[in-house]
């Protein structure tokens, strides 16, 4: 039993370093420019927040304020969003997308659509007993994690 509790912990192992390399793929998202998964996904949080500061953003997708600046700055590059000051008060910078960023979304919603629907598929096919079990499983992980990362 011991070796077949090992052979599922290296699955887990090889699954997670899957998921990792695909996300680190860069893709076009219906348009001429290479997004990373970090670009992307900002995209899709402004997307769903039009006019959403800087600050908002950074709470959202729980990450630091000082991260966004230099991804905030390639996206703009790319013609994928612009911002602005909020009327009244020059503090407050606001985000928007283009309509490159709009598209980009939209094909990255398609992207997870089709993927994600797969995984669904299995997901689905459990009884409600393994599908308890494995959301308990898999949360305790990601916790245990978590714990692990606080304790470096």
């Amino acid at each position: 039993m011991t070796g077949q509790r090992k052979k599922m912990l290296e699955s887990l192992f090889r699954l997670s370093r899957k998921l990792f390399e695909a996300m680190k793929q860069p893709n076009k998202f219906g348009t001429d420019k290479l997004l990373y998964s970090s670009e992307i996904h900002t995209l899709e949080m402004i997307g769903k927040y039009p006019g959403i500061t800087v600050t908002e953003l950074a709470d959202r997708q729980g990450i630091s304020k000082s991260a966004l600046p230099k991804l905030i700055h390639k996206l703009i590059q790319k013609d994928m969003l612009y911002r602005y000051q909020e009327p009244g008060n020059k503090k407050n910078i606001l985000l928007e997308l283009t309509n490159k960023g709009r598209l980009a979304v939209h094909h990255h919603f398609e992207f997870h659509e089709t993927f994600d629907s797969g995984i669904m598929k299995k997901i689905n096919s459990l009884t409600p007993e393994e599908y308890f079990f494995l959301s308990d499983l898999l949360e305790e992980l990601e916790q245990y994690i978590d714990h692990m990362e606080q304790e470096k």
